[in-house]
């Protein structure tokens, strides 16, 4: 991780995808914390599931995975997140993080201190506000992934996760995507066999072709009538 620098929330270019987003700029001016602005390797751990919780991230560049480990040893990617995604949050109401995070491309963060935020947050309900919401949002995406992951078949979930990919990426032909079948498989419920055929197969239909690191959807038609396919 590089060394933090002081960042300049007034003139981001994500500032309206920030939680600073309903703020203007005299109140920007004069937040009374500090947000630093930091960058990481692909591969590297931001935290581990039960670190104390201290800071909290908005993700400006890269993608970041949030895994839980299983009792048995599985892992699990709770959350795959694009630019302008927030994680860490959960330390405004607990003490230690409940997942690890991990970069999975070269990327920009800014990090933000939690004790910090949270006197923010008591001074500026917009701030508060913007949390809350986007928290709703990460629970109601949670909760259609599981009602998918139950309810579709496997090419079905891949199609759909493709689908949603390319979504976070719409002036984008080719998209990035740092994606391991690993992470692939970790994330849809599949193992990597399996996900290892299903784009095979994608990919000989002529659906998709990937290329270092990268990503281009060729018949988003077809995927979406994949996609929508009902489950027997």
């Amino acid at each position: 991780m590089s060394v933090p620098r002081l960042s300049d929330c007034l003139h981001c270019r994500m500032r309206g995808e920030s939680i600073f987003a309903g703020l203007n700029p005299a109140e920007l001016c004069t937040l009374g914390m500090e947000v630093q602005d930091i960058d990481c390797a692909a591969g590297e751990v931001l935290y581990r599931s039960g670190d104390p919780a201290r800071h909290a991230y908005t993700l400006r560049e890269g993608a970041v995975k949030l895994v839980k480990t299983l009792s048995n040893g599985q892992q699990v990617i709770l959350r795959l997140l694009h630019h302008g995604d927030l994680f860490g949050f959960e330390g405004l109401r607990e003490k230690e993080h409940r997942h690890d995070a991990i970069s999975i491309a070269p990327g920009k963060l800014c990090r933000l201190d939690l004790v910090e935020l949270q006197r923010l947050s008591e001074r500026q309900p917009k701030v508060r506000e913007a949390i809350f919401q986007r928290w709703q949002d990460a629970l109601r995406a949670s909760e259609e992934r599981v009602v998918e992951l139950g309810a579709k078949k496997a090419e079905a979930r891949l199609a759909t996760f493709l689908l949603q990919w390319a979504q976070r990426y719409p002036q984008l032909r080719v998209l990035p995507f740092p994606l391991t079948r690993q992470d692939l498989a970790d994330f849809l419920g599949l193992s990597v066999e399996h996900v290892s055929r299903l784009m095979a197969e994608f990919k000989r239909q002529k659906l998709l072709q990937e290329a270092r690191n990268q990503l281009e959807i060729l018949s988003p038609q077809r995927l979406q009538e994949i996609a929508a396919a009902k489950s027997d």
